[in-house]
């Protein structure tokens, strides 16, 4: 195991730094980035909405995907973007409040 898998294996397993969410049913461990709460103007006026990243160790059982809705802290959010990291270690998962629109 190199110093990198290590070091990931140390961080997931470690219930300080990582909570859970839910897609579909399924549960992925996950450690979240600072939430942050962005106003921005539509059509509609002004909306608010919370953006943050929620970072999950590979391999998983269901790759989640774009636009998909996940449940995290009783509060349901879209996924906006999802990148692997350079190691294809990790994922990070950007995630939106509903209310925001996703491009395709």
């Amino acid at each position: 195991m190199n110093v990198w898998t290590k070091m990931m294996e140390d961080i997931f397993s470690n219930s300080d730094f990582t909570e859970v969410f839910e897609i579909n049913g399924l549960s992925y461990t996950c450690i979240v980035s600072p939430v942050t709460d962005e106003i921005s103007f539509t059509d509609a006026g002004l909306e608010s909405g919370e953006n943050f990243t929620l970072d999950i160790k590979l391999p998983v059982y269901r790759m989640p995907k774009i636009n998909e809705k996940l449940r995290f802290r009783d509060k349901t959010y879209k996924i906006s973007d999802i990148v692997t990291d350079s190691a294809n270690a990790s994922i990070k998962i950007s995630v939106v409040a509903l209310s925001k629109g996703i491009g395709g």
